[in-house]
């Protein structure tokens, strides 16, 4: 990753690293897949907003929104295997 500027998706997703030290690799298989699912569906809502929205001023908000939710959906899962400990 470059030193430029950090998307909140990528701030996010290092907090919950340092948060969780090495429990990413504690994840179920479950887990794991439901990351992924929610980032295939996040991405493919952030190609439907930037072919919808091109142009217009809304465009940038929108796709913070989306990066933040999902942010937001992941954290929760990794939260479920905090929770299970």
């Amino acid at each position: 990753m470059s030193d430029g500027l950090k998307s909140t998706l990528d701030i996010a997703m290092e907090r919950m690293k340092n948060m969780l030290g090495d429990e990413e690799s504690k994840l179920t298989d479950d887990q794991k897949k439901r990351i992924a699912e929610v980032k295939n569906e996040h991405e493919a809502k952030i190609a439907e907003k930037k072919i919808l929205l091109a142009g217009c001023e809304e465009l940038v908000g929108e796709l913070q929104k989306l990066k933040e939710n999902q942010a937001a959906r992941i954290e929760a899962i990794y939260q479920e295997s905090n929770e299970k400990k």
